[in-house]
């Protein structure tokens, strides 16, 4: 992916590998959600709408982040930024390693994942700076997933072994590796930019459609949050082993892979309402079927699940950019996509009865036919008056 004078200039490689591993382990806590969501219930006695809104909170710090990277991150030394971003990393999971009590836990993963927040920001940044930043992005989704099968594979029966702080253990020090980059970080922003193709023919829309396509997006991510965080639960609730879950959980971020081959391939050159239709009919589906009790439905829906998230996320992304007509704006969807993932869990939560997770499907029901509803008509109306775009020349945020 890269060529072969990539490696002969420091100035070149060295800010974009630390670039990709502030990508990498950025979205590291978020990934172990369904790990820290079934730990807390066994091994603290937390009931199922504590750990919801212990992902809520979670999350929320990233998304405190995300928020307001836009008034920091060009005002300050990166590296600097990224030493706070891991000290942040460490002290909330050296916290959270000796907390005990729902308020001391939420409290210790909201500063760790603050920290992750102000990392993801950075990393975007830097990596969106350097050139082709699409194949450095590729290289920082391919090296996230990666570490997520690994997780998932592995540390289940670690957690079994040597207790729950495993998880915060392996979160911090997948940080402290990263300091051994942070001085290949460049100072301030660079004036190295990146060779972005513009739209052939940007539509001229109205705010209106752009705060109903943020809007059709949080609606969606809500759909996955409640789902990714519960999904553990939902296997333990219906009888599966831990390790089967695990295993389950690494199958599909394999899965995730051939979603993003599959979105990129396909791109839009059969429009972009096709691919969103057939992403949330697939989502739809797979809420029924992770909540049957057979084993294999389970891992067929927990599949089905991953590849609709992965693969319609693109397409949801590109109509953000699209239906930004300032160009300035677009830049708040990864508030919403984090916003959308904190709220999930936290609207799963206060429904829970604990009569079983049949509310987790329920609401992504809903939350899914609202974000068909609020999508379908303007990529319906962008199908007829913009003129195909591949998804990577216009998704400048390089998140799938």
């Amino acid at each position: 992916m890269l060529n072969t004078t990539f490696f002969e200039d420091k100035a070149v490689y060295q800010p974009a590998i630390a670039g990709i591993l502030l990508y990498m382990v950025a979205p590291l806590g978020m990934t172990m959600l369904p790990l820290l969501v079934g730990t807390v219930t066994e091994h603290l006695g937390f009931s199922d709408n504590q750990a919801g809104y212990l992902a809520s909170i979670d999350l929320l710090g990233i998304v405190v982040a995300a928020v307001s990277a836009p008034f920091w991150l060009n005002r300050f030394s990166r590296k600097k930024l990224a030493s706070l971003g891991i000290s942040l990393l460490v002290l909330g999971n050296l916290w959270s390693m000796v907390s005990s009590s729902f308020y001391e836990l939420s409290s210790a993963r909201f500063v760790a994942e603050v920290g992750s927040g102000i990392a993801f920001s950075l990393s975007l940044a830097v990596l969106g700076e350097r050139q082709r930043p699409d194949r450095l992005f590729s290289l920082g989704i391919g090296s996230t997933i990666s570490l997520a099968v690994i997780v998932f594979l592995w540390l289940p029966d670690l957690i079994t072994q040597y207790g729950f702080a495993t998880i915060f253990v392996t979160h911090l020090v997948m940080a402290l590796v990263i300091v051994f980059f942070i001085a290949w970080l460049p100072s301030y922003g660079d004036s190295q930019k990146s060779t972005k193709d513009p739209l052939s023919n940007p539509v001229k829309a109205p705010y209106k459609r752009l705060l109903i396509c943020f809007a059709g997006f949080f609606c969606f991510t809500v759909v996955e949050g409640g789902v990714w965080s519960y999904i553990e639960r939902i296997g333990d609730y219906h009888g599966l082993s831990s390790s089967y879950i695990g295993n389950v959980l690494a199958i599909t971020q394999v899965v995730s892979v051939c979603a993003s081959i599959a979105s990129t391939a396909l791109s839009t050159k059969y429009g972009r309402i096709f691919p969103i239709l057939f992403g949330g009919a697939t989502f739809l589906v797979s809420l029924y079927l992770i909540q049957q009790n057979q084993s294999w439905l389970y891992l067929v829906g927990a599949c089905m699940s991953q590849f609709a998230y992965i693969f319609t996320l693109p397409y949801l992304m590109l109509l953000c950019v699209e239906l930004d007509p300032s160009g300035k704006y677009y830049v708040l969807t990864t508030a919403f996509k984090m916003g959308g993932f904190s709220v999930g869990p936290a609207i799963v939560a206060s429904m829970l009865t604990g009569n079983g997770f049949i509310v987790v499907s329920w609401v992504g029901t809903v939350f899914m036919g609202s974000c068909l509803l609020l999508i379908v008509p303007l990529a319906y109306s962008l199908d007829k008056q913009v003129i195909p775009q591949t998804i990577h020349s216009n998704n400048k945020f390089g998140d799938e």
